[in-house]
Formats: C-alpha cells, structure tokens, sequence
C-alpha cells in the first residue's frame, strides 16, 4: 500500500542534528519510552515562514535499546526507513542511527529527541533538522502506542544468509520485531532493475516457533494479508524464518543476526 507522505523522521535525507557522542557513554538511565510499537498520528514540519502537517502511514518499533521506522514516501518514489539503537539521556531520547534506506549510516550521527508521554503514546520534537539546501526545520510528530506483546524473536535483525531465489541477486535486509509487530526493509537486483521495498503488520506469536504476520501495508502489491511464518532461535542472537510463498510454493528460509 503506497500512502502518501512527505520526507518523515530524522534520518530520511541527508541532515544532520548531532549531540556530542562523547556525552552518551556514561552509566545508562531507564528509558522515557516503554519498549513497543506505535503508529504515527501526525508529523508537523516548522519551517522559518511555514508549517506543513503530514499523516503518513507509518510505523516504529523500539526494543531491547533498538529502534526502525518505515513508510512510504512519495516525494522519492521509494521507502523511507531508518534503524539504530536508542539510548535515554538526561530526559532525552538520542538515536543513533545505523541504517536508512541509502545503507549504512555514517558512525557518530546522533539525533537528540524531546519526548512527551501521552495518554495515547509519546510526542516527539528533533529541532533544527539541517536540510540539503542549507535551511533548518523543527520537526513534531505524535505517535499512538499499537496493542500487542513481546515475543522472543524481539530485536533488530540483519539478514546473514538466504537459500538461493531465481532472478534474485544482491538480496539484503533490515528486520525488526516487538511490541507484538514487525517491519522489514529490504533491496535486491533481478531483471536488470534495482529494487527496495518495505512491509510492516501485527506479529502473532502461536508458539512451539509458529508465527502468524499480519501484513498491514508495504510496497509490494499482493503483500497485505496473513502468512504463516517459522521461526526458530539459534542462541540469543541468531534466528532463522521460513516461510511458502502459497502463490508460486517456493520456500524461503532466512538467517538473521542480531544488532
């Protein structure tokens, strides 16, 4: 499902709003945010003469010092997502960012964020977002906590392996798991074209390694709906999922690792 939205969250284009790194390495405070999943309400752009209010669809998942967002962004024509760990601060939330849809994010940015707890979930402010063209905004976006529980697969993952897929080269991905949802990024090459697509949805944890993932939106048509999906844990950080896509009957069995 392509919504419409602008250029959402820090980490999206190519900015910079960084505290000192030096100033997080000290002994770890509780975090303001409960682990979980939310939905963005509203995302609120102040420029020096304007304001601009979007309400994209989008999700973002924090757990076990980790956080990812996704959604689609119309001004590219292609997912918007960025991924990193999270640390609380002086009453503050900084996120590091590691990944954004252009790959790995250089070392030491760091976005400092003023969080607001809600009776629906958390607001969030980033000020002075430097843009590509040398202006500056402040950024505002409510989000709404999702329903849903922890599972063991909860944390970040990234793809370390992946069974052979025809016409499928370059294949890459970014996953996140908690807060009882699930939302993955991921890019690969076939038929001389480059590809990058997202999806998120509920995480329904059966047990005994069964899942149930509910696709609520992504990119690619066909994808809303249920799929059956196994996991197993290989160690504290490793799992493996495996999956038929019921359409063609090919089987698809990823490993992950943690970061």
């Amino acid at each position: 499902m392509k919504t419409t939205t602008f250029l959402v969250a820090a980490g999206l284009l190519a900015i910079s709003c960084a505290a000192p790194q030096e100033d997080l390495v000290s002994i770890p405070e509780p975090p303001i945010l409960e682990d979980g999943a939310y939905s963005l309400d509203k995302s609120v752009w102040t420029y020096t003469d304007s304001t601009a209010t979007f309400k994209p669809q989008q999700i973002k998942i924090y757990a076990e010092g980790r956080y990812m967002f996704a959604t689609w962004n119309d001004e590219t024509g292609s997912p918007s997502i960025g991924a990193g760990t999270v640390q609380t601060k002086n009453g503050k939330l900084y996120e590091m960012p590691l990944y954004n849809a252009n790959g790995i994010v250089d070392s030491g940015t760091v976005f400092e964020l003023n969080i607001i707890k809600t009776t629906l979930g958390f607001e969030q402010e980033i000020k002075g977002i430097q843009l590509e063209d040398n202006s500056s905004i402040d950024l505002f976006e409510s989000w709404n906590k999702l329903e849903g529980e922890a599972s063991p697969y909860d944390g970040l993952w990234q793809l370390s392996s992946r069974n052979e897929v025809n016409g499928v080269s370059d294949f890459s991905e970014i996953k996140m798991i908690g807060g009882g949802h699930f939302v993955w990024y991921h890019t690969w090459s076939g038929d001389s074209t480059d590809h990058a697509d997202f999806g998120y949805g509920a995480f329904i944890d059966n047990g005994n390694g069964i899942v149930t993932e509910v696709a609520q939106a992504g990119s690619i048509a066909g994808y809303e709906g249920e799929w059956s999906v196994n996991y197993v844990k290989v160690g504290a950080d490793m799992i493996q999922q495996t999956y038929v896509n019921e359409a063609t009957g090919e089987e698809f069995i990823q490993n992950y690792k943690r970061l």
